[in-house]
């Protein structure tokens, strides 16, 4: 039995993109229904439970919520910062190399003294590049301020307002780093959280990597109690406080803009929703598939099938029977790096290579003991993952019940296992303690968070890509666009372009 719906806005996905415009617009006082595919909101942004554990899809460390960080005024509004308690990662994380090992502070000056430590001639350079990194995130924040306030300047006016955001934004973090630190172990050291962004400084994007590092190293970095799920449910909840409408299991089937100001999104479960404007938390290529052929311009369609989805993970999920914290693992965030040259690694990463690549050790009892039974942990195992490696996992391309497939299934352990005897090698107790393990490959992530090829970071964070970003609108008048492909990868980029496209929205219908 059908049901029909109105609203002023009718969001697809409960991502924290779609959640975070939501709620945003519900601020200017819009009404909107939410249409979520899955069980659960959040996107990545939640977790999942086995074996009496719960474990974390996605979150490793949120960045800009300390005390003047520019995500803090955004959560606020989202109504999660009286909802959910945020624990401070410091020091944020220890890297091992082949060489040396270092904890990493989120302190400048104290993460600048421990550097020194190991790489006493390369001192004034790092102390060069975190000016050079402050003044970076200064042009930012000019730029941010005068689009606010209507200032619009051309191409070549931006190097001459802006010249450091300028240049960065056009160079790749190894042209940038380069500048000021010459050996590459120490350029290493300082690019450890490449990973965070799914390409090698090579093609990474220096003004996005710079600022990734300015929020995390100014404003810390935080982990909420009970994951990132609660983060999404916690901005569930205030939009249905609010009078808003979040609709789990309805995939969206159809989105027919039939004028300006009237739009119809119709779900796999015979729900219709009438709205003046639609805001899709999808990747822009699947939002395409939902509407009428030639409702967008070949030009438009041209510029999203060109799209390189970033590379997708795979994740080992282990419930371990000891505390390992007690045993002296007590890293949240622990990088176990292969080498130096992460060009050398990236190409491992795409060969599928997953003994010669840098891997994650996330212990998630240190900072959210709730997350495991009590004297026991969690462990999660983190690489960056091609799609199509072993022809697709094993299965030739045909995902049709692809999970019973024995070619995928042999394939994904086999590739598990290499991960977890890395990991049995570190920490002492894990060998003989594990009682739960679960795979997750960029199959598993395409399937529950729908994104093409399981991107984890949507669009890839290449210097020509955060040049060009995707703006929120589109070519239809009440299409707009919302996550990962549109602000950047990582969740509070999530809600970053939420706000944004709510800023779009607000200003279409104010103007309709």
């Amino acid at each position: 039995m059908s049901e029909t719906l109105s609203a002023d806005v009718v969001v697809v996905g409960a991502g924290l993109g779609g959640l975070s415009v939501a709620r945003h617009l519900q601020e200017k006082g819009i009404d909107v229904i939410v249409l979520e595919h899955h069980t659960k909101p959040g996107g990545y942004a939640h977790y999942f439970r086995a074996g009496g554990y719960r474990f974390e899809v996605a979150l490793h460390a949120l960045d800009g919520l300390g005390s003047g960080g520019w995500a803090r005024p955004m959560f606020a509004t989202l109504g999660i910062l009286d909802r959910v308690e945020f624990n401070r990662l410091d020091p944020f994380y220890t890297v091992a190399f082949p060489d040396f090992e270092m904890s990493a502070p989120t302190d400048i000056d104290e993460y600048i003294e421990r550097f020194a430590a190991i790489f006493p001639d390369e001192r004034d350079g790092v102390k060069k590049l975190f000016e050079a990194i402050k003044r970076v995130g200064h042009d930012v924040a000019r730029f941010t301020a005068d689009r606010r306030s209507g200032v619009r300047v051309d191409m070549g006016q931006m190097l001459e307002r802006y010249p450091d955001m300028a240049m960065a934004f056009a160079s790749p973090w190894s042209t940038f780093i380069g500048e000021y630190i010459e050996s590459v172990q120490a350029r290493a050291l300082v690019t450890t959280l490449w990973g965070y962004l799914g390409l090698p400084p090579s093609k990474l994007s220096a003004g996005q990597f710079a600022m990734t590092l300015l929020s995390y190293h100014t404003a810390g970095a935080w982990y909420p109690t009970g994951g990132s799920g609660a983060m999404s449910f916690a901005i569930m909840e205030a939009i249905v406080e609010a009078g808003g409408d979040v609709r789990l299991r309805n995939t969206v089937t159809s989105i027919v803009p039939e004028g300006p100001d009237s739009v119809t999104v119709t779900t796999n479960r015979d729900l219709v929703v009438e709205a003046k404007a639609v805001v899709s938390n999808a990747s822009p290529r699947s939002t395409v598939g939902l509407l009428p052929e030639g409702v967008v311009t070949r030009e438009w369609l041209g510029e999203i099938e060109r799209d390189r989805p970033a590379l997708s993970t795979m994740t080992v999920h282990l419930g371990v029977a000891v505390d390992l914290a007690a045993g002296g693992w007590n890293h949240h965030e622990y990088f176990a790096m292969s080498g130096y040259d992460f060009d050398v690694e990236y190409e491992a990463i795409l060969a599928g290579d997953f003994t010669n690549v840098g891997m994650i050790v996330s212990n998630y009892s240190v900072v959210d003991q709730r997350c495991a039974p009590e004297g026991k942990s969690v462990i999660v195992l983190t690489v960056l993952a091609p799609w199509d490696h072993n022809d697709v996992w094993g299965t030739g391309g045909d995902l049709e019940d692809y999970g019973n497939n024995p070619e995928y299934i042999a394939t994904k352990e086999a590739s598990g296992q290499i991960l977890i005897d890395r990991a049995k090698r570190l920490i002492p107790g894990l060998e003989g303690a594990i009682e739960v393990v679960k795979i997750a490959t960029p199959l598993t992530n395409a399937r529950y968070m729908m994104q093409p090829q399981g991107s984890i970071y949507g669009r890839e964070h290449s210097v020509a890509n955060m040049m060009n970003r995707r703006r929120p609108t589109t070519p239809v008048p009440n299409l707009f666009l919302t996550g990962a492909w549109i602000g950047g990868g990582g969740m509070t980029a999530a809600v970053g372009s939420g706000k944004a496209a709510a800023g779009a929205v607000t200003r279409y219908l104010e103007n309709m």
